[in-house]
């Protein structure tokens, strides 16, 4: 056989090379294009409907009314800066203990109200960013705010993007609980609150409810993990806020960038307490509340003083009352839902470095 290929074997190994070259670039076009209409798909794809859901997101819009309308309260103010520090969720979770004991340390401003809820384009994204700047103050080292619906898949998409493009350098804490728990304490609340009317077990046997969703803190998680780096990011239970809370804050306040040794007497403090949902009390503020006269209360409710919003606190939560009994779900309707979350805790356990304590098993 000759060393030397002839001019035809060249020729008829070019064409072969340009053949392959088509084909893989077919192929790559193809592939291109399955996967943007794939992500297109994923973008625009709606969130099921979810009547309780659409009404709390509803009211937590309509605290802001009073913003929208006046051009004074959308103004920059003196000192104003973004947030280091987001509790991103989740819902039911104990953000609203945890904001007020960071809102304690002398080195970190906690926003007032609590849920701004900015980053979330359906809500208050269209305030502007000066009116959200000013919820904050750089006379402190941390300034922080919390908003569960910032992990509210997949009815609110694009947050993470929206916090990363502002607050690149933020540290985001995401409380989370036992998913069956936190689905309970859900339905006490929305059912306590009028927002949801309907059966328990119908209502919870469908796999796409806010309910469900809320409590796949490994799934609501990802897009945060796809723009932010790892050490930007710290799961912290409401169990372990319960039961170990002066190591807990202190690990948050570590988290933050802050001295982590204070401490507070108001750490024994609980606030908003599910014991209250189903009050006498409680329902007689939610009706009040919703009428005209009375909004404006529950529009600035967050924005008192500690102590008055204590004396508040104490009257309508009663937090010295023990935790509210929750539903009880059907044996199987409870393998069913526990089913939903097997790999999603065993993933965020993982990315935590730990077994969570007081957990149901879901292995």
């Amino acid at each position: 056989m000759s060393e030397r290929c002839s001019k035809n074997e060249l020729a008829a190994w070019k064409n072969e090379l340009k053949l392959d070259a088509r084909s893989a670039t077919g192929i790559a076009a193809t592939l291109a294009r399955s996967v943007s209409e794939a992500e297109t798909q994923i973008a625009t794809a709606q969130a099921p409907r979810d009547p309780a859901d659409e009404a709390m997101c509803a009211r937590a819009r309509e605290r802001y009314t009073a913003d929208r309308k006046s051009r004074m309260r959308r103004r920059r103010k003196a000192h104003a800066t973004l947030p280091s520090l987001i509790i991103i969720g989740g819902l039911k979770c104990g953000t609203t203990s945890i904001h007020h004991y960071l809102g304690l340390h002398p080195e970190i401003h906690m926003s007032k109200p609590k849920e701004l809820n900015f980053f979330v384009e359906e809500l208050n994204w269209d305030l502007g960013l000066d009116w959200y700047a000013s919820r904050f103050d750089d006379r402190f080292k941390v300034s922080g705010e919390s908003s569960p619906h910032y992990t509210n898949l997949p009815r609110f998409k694009g947050v993470p993007a929206r916090i990363r493009e502002h607050c690149p350098d933020a540290r985001l804490l995401y409380m989370v609980r036992d998913p069956i728990k936190r689905i309970l304490s859900h339905w006490v609340h929305a059912t306590g609150a009028g927002y949801e009317t309907g059966d328990l077990v119908e209502v919870l046997s469908r796999p796409d409810t806010s309910y469900i969703n809320r409590s796949k803190y490994w799934m609501q998680l990802q897009p945060y993990l796809e723009l932010f780096e790892q050490e930007q990011i710290e799961v912290v239970t409401q169990e372990e806020l319960q039961t170990e809370r002066e190591e807990t804050m202190r690990k948050a306040f570590a988290f933050a960038g802050v001295d982590e040794t204070f401490t507070s007497e108001q750490f024994d403090r609980e606030w908003e307490k599910s014991s209250a949902k189903q009050g006498d009390k409680y329902q007689l503020m939610e009706k009040l509340i919703k009428l005209p006269g009375f909004r404006s209360f529950d529009r600035n409710f967050d924005r008192l003083p500690e102590s008055m919003r204590w004396i508040v606190e104490k009257v309508v939560h009663d937090p010295e009352k023990p935790p509210a009994p929750k539903p009880k779900l059907p044996d199987d309707l409870f393998e069913t839902i526990r089913g939903h979350f097997g790999s999603d805790v065993a993933e965020l356990q993982k990315f935590a470095g730990r077994e969570f304590a007081g957990w149901h098993d879901y292995s």
